[in-house]
């Protein structure tokens, strides 16, 4: 029985990964970059980092103005660490004056 792409066998477990060709349909699907490493963060949970990077970037967007773009370091660490349905849900509570740090 042929494994599918990466797809996990019965334990769950990926047993070996293989790279569709360029022709493949299934080789269009695109994954997020993965956040780059960062030494005040060594630990594989990147919940700090992200909830960090997140008020960073809005301190500093405060600071220097919106588009500021040495803003954009802290954007883009929090947008690969911090999945979409928190960071909307961080806006709304920054928008209500309900967000739990001072910015």
């Amino acid at each position: 029985m042929a494994q599918e792409y990466n797809t996990p066998d019965k334990h769950g477990q990926i047993p070996f990964r293989i790279t569709p060709s360029e022709n493949d349909p299934r080789a269009l699907r695109v994954l997020p970059p993965s956040a780059p490493y960062d030494r005040r963060f060594p630990n594989v949970n990147q919940t700090k980092n992200c909830y960090v990077n997140y008020v960073d970037f809005h301190r500093c967007q405060k600071k220097l103005g919106e588009g500021a773009e040495k803003c954009d370091w802290f954007k883009l660490r929090f947008q690969r660490a911090c999945p979409p349905a928190w960071v909307d849900d961080w806006d709304t509570k920054r928008e209500e004056g309900n967000f739990q740090a001072k910015i």
